[in-house]
């Protein structure tokens, strides 16, 4: 299983927030740079980047941070957050970003159809943020705020040309109450090709050994290593 250190940008910090809410911070460095060559210093050199200021406004906000962390030789980044236009993946791509991280986004007018007519399915990550609603899982746009009132399971069938999903729980993120097992377990049995990536509530390495076990691929983590319920040398790219 891959395993993707979480960095969530914010005024330039690395932060991380509690259950989507933009109030509930925690800065854990004011030199994303640093943390990043951290992470590659311990053998994990694929980075789940989040620009939070873009997601919560809709405008790229610390690009030149990312532009820096590219800067890593032999690093590789995904990136999401405020990237709202065809032109803004371009741009990404363009700048050495390995896949696109796009949520908001996917609920334009025509954009999925532009997506496939411009990307290779392979450079896009469909971040499905979602909470359950009578216990259904229903997705949430603009930065975790917004009830699209689409329901989870419903928007990935119409989606066979995307493999890579990206599937958080909002509210787990950042509570480390453990990841969202019974959502990804029906995933898993409704849509057996794709590849699911984990992100929300990881907590320990039990956590990872069970996301492991159901076959999942990948897993985000942040704020377990930001705690250290984690530590950096027991886990790698590979896990």
């Amino acid at each position: 299983m891959k395993i993707l250190p979480a960095i969530d940008l914010q005024n330039g910090r690395c932060v991380r927030l509690l259950k989507g809410d933009f109030k509930e911070v925690t800065e854990y460095s004011r030199d994303p740079l640093a943390q990043a060559k951290i992470f590659k210093s311990n053998h994990l050199n694929y980075l789940h980047i989040v620009d939070l200021d873009g997601a919560e406004s809709g405008n790229q906000m610390n690009k030149d941070v990312i532009t820096k962390i590219l800067e890593i030789s032999d690093i590789s980044i995904q990136v999401g957050g405020g990237i709202r236009t065809i032109q803004q993946v371009e741009n990404m791509l363009e700048m050495g970003v390995s896949r696109i991280i796009l949520g908001t986004a996917l609920f334009q007018k025509d954009f999925i159809q532009d997506l496939k007519n411009h990307f290779d399915s392979s450079q896009i990550v469909l971040a499905l943020d979602f909470k359950k609603i009578n216990n259904a899982p229903t997705i949430y746009t603009h930065g975790w705020q917004d009830n699209s009132e689409i329901p989870l399971y419903e928007f990935i069938s119409d989606q066979s040309f995307y493999s890579n999903i990206l599937a958080t729980d909002i509210s787990l993120d950042g509570a480390m109450q453990g990841p969202s097992y019974s959502v990804y377990k029906d995933l898993l049995h409704l849509f057996p090709s794709i590849n699911l990536i984990a992100s929300g509530g990881i907590r320990s390495l039990d956590d990872l050994n069970n996301l492991k076990s159901m076959n999942i691929k990948e897993a985000i983590i942040g704020k377990a290593i930001y705690e250290k319920n984690i530590s950096l040398t027991d886990i790698d790219n590979d896990y």
